[in-house]
C-alpha cells in the first residue's frame, strides 16, 4: 500500500464521516429555521399582521421551475447556517449545562437555579419515601389481617420477606401503582450528582452525576481518561458511542435551534397582538428537545460507562500498567494511574512492558502478510 494511497483513503474515510456528521446534525435543524424564517418573512409578518392569504398565493403559486428555483437558495441558506452553528456546538451545550461564567448576574442566576434543583432534590427524596412509607404501610395491614398478628412483632428479615411474597401476590397489586412511582422517582433522584455538585440545569445535573459514577468503582476518572479511552478501545464500541454522540449533539442543535426560531418569532410578532402565541411552537418543541436532549446525554454517558468496563484493560496495557489481580489492587493502582495523568510528579508508577515480538492486548492488530 503506497503512502499516497493510504493517505487518500484517510482523507475520503474521514470526510464521510465528517459529512455524515454534518448532514445529520447541522442540515436538518438548520433546514428547518431557514423554512420557519422563510414562511415568516412570505406572511409579511415583518411588516405588520402575517397575511395567510399572502402566504397561500406565494406557495400556491410556485411552479415545478420555481420549486428548484427556492432550492438554489434554500438548500444553500441551510448549508450557511449549519456552518455558522457547527463550530458553535460546544458552546451551545455548555451553555445548555448550565456554565454561564462568573459575572454578578450570572452568579446570581446559578445562585437560583442550583438552590432550586438543591430543594428539588430534597422534594422528590421526601415524596420517594412517602410513598415507600405508604406501600409498607398498606402491605403492613394485609399482612396482620392474613397472619392475625402485628407484623412489628416480627424480626426485620421475615416482615421483609413476607412484604415482598405478598407484594408479589395477586393481593399485592394494589400497591404496584405507589412502587412504579418510588422506582420512577429514584431514578430522578439518582440522575443528580451530589448536592455540592448539584448544577443550575437538568441537562447538566445528569451530564455532572453520570461524569462522577463512571469509571469510579475502578477508581477511574472518565474526564482525564476520555481521550486515552477513544484511541485504544475497540472500533465497534467507538461506533457506537459515536452514534450515541451523534443523537446527542442532534438534540443539543434541535433545542437551540427551536430557541432561535421563538426569538424570531416573538420579534416579528410582538405587537401583533394574539399572533403572539405562534411562538409557542417553537417554544414547545425547544422543550421537548430540550427532555430529549436530557435523556440522550444519560444514554450516551450509560454507553461510555460500558466502553470503559469493556476496555479498560486495554487501556492499562497500552500504558505499560500491571495488570490488577482484583478490584481492590485496580482501585489502588489507578489512583496512583490518575495522579500521574494529572501530572502529578511525585507519584511513582511500575511499569510491565510485554515481551519482544508479543502485541500487547492495546495493541493495534498485526498487519496480515502479503497485504499490500
Amino acid at each position: 500500500m503506497t503512502s499516497g494511497t493510504s493517505l487518500t483513503d484517510a482523507a475520503t474515510s474521514t470526510g464521510t464521516r465528517i459529512g455524515r456528521y454534518f448532514g445529520i446534525v447541522g442540515m436538518i435543524p438548520s433546514l428547518f429555521l431557514v423554512l420557519w424564517g422563510t414562511v415568516l418573512i412570505l406572511s409579511d409578518s415583518w411588516r405588520g399582521r402575517p397575511d395567510l392569504h399572502q402566504l397561500h398565493q406565494a406557495l400556491s403559486g410556485w411552479t415545478p421551475s420555481s420549486y428548484a428555483g427556492a432550492l438554489l437558495w434554500i438548500l444553500p441558506a441551510s448549508l450557511i447556517v449549519g456552518l455558522v452553528l457547527n463550530p458553535l456546538q460546544f458552546g451551545m451545550t455548555r451553555l445548555l449545562e448550565g456554565y454561564w461564567g462568573s459575572s454578578g448576574p450570572a452568579r446570581l442566576i446559578l445562585r437560583w437555579r442550583i438552590g432550586r434543583h438543591r430543594r428539588r432534590l430534597d422534594l422528590l427524596d421526601d415524596r420517594r419515601k412517602a410513598l415507600r412509607r405508604r406501600r409498607i404501610a398498606g402491605l403492613d395491614r394485609l399482612l396482620q389481617d392474613l397472619y392475625a398478628e402485628d407484623p412489628r412483632t416480627w424480626d426485620a428479615k421475615t416482615r421483609e420477606t413476607r412484604r415482598n411474597e405478598l407484594f408479589d401476590s395477586a393481593a399485592g397489586a394494589d400497591f404496584a401503582g405507589l412502587r412504579a412511582a418510588e422506582d420512577a422517582l429514584f431514578g430522578v433522584i439518582h440522575s443528580y450528582p451530589a448536592m455540592a455538585r448539584t448544577m443550575p440545569t437538568r441537562l447538566g445535573n445528569v451530564l455532572r452525576g453520570a461524569e462522577d459514577r463512571v469509571g469510579k468503582q475502578y477508581g477511574l476518572d472518565i474526564i482525564l481518561t476520555a481521550q486515552h479511552f477513544s484511541l485504544v478501545a475497540e472500533q465497534r464500541h467507538l461506533d457506537h458511542l459515536r452514534d450515541a454522540r451523534q443523537q446527542f449533539d442532534m438534540t443539543v442543535r434541535l433545542c437551540v435551534v427551536f430557541m432561535v426560531a421563538t426569538v424570531m418569532t416573538c420579534g416579528f410578532l410582538a405587537t401583533d397582538g394574539l399572533w403572539l402565541l405562534v411562538a409557542l411552537v417553537p417554544y414547545v418543541l425547544s422543550w421537548l428537545a430540550y427532555r430529549a436532549t436530557a435523556a440522550s446525554a444519560a444514554d450516551y454517558m450509560t454507553i461510555m460507562a460500558t466502553v470503559v468496563d469493556l476496555n479498560r484493560f486495554k487501556l492499562y496495557e497500552s500504558l505499560r500498567m500491571e495488570l490488577p489481580r482484583n478490584s481492590i489492587e485496580e482501585r489502588r493502582n489507578n489512583e496512583k494511574l490518575m495522579k500521574l495523568i494529572e501530572h502529578d510528579r511525585k507519584v511513582s508508577v511500575r511499569y510491565k512492558h510485554p515481551a519482544a515480538g508479543t502485541p500487547s492486548t492495546g495493541d493495534a492488530p498485526p498487519t496480515p502478510s502479503k497485504t499490500p
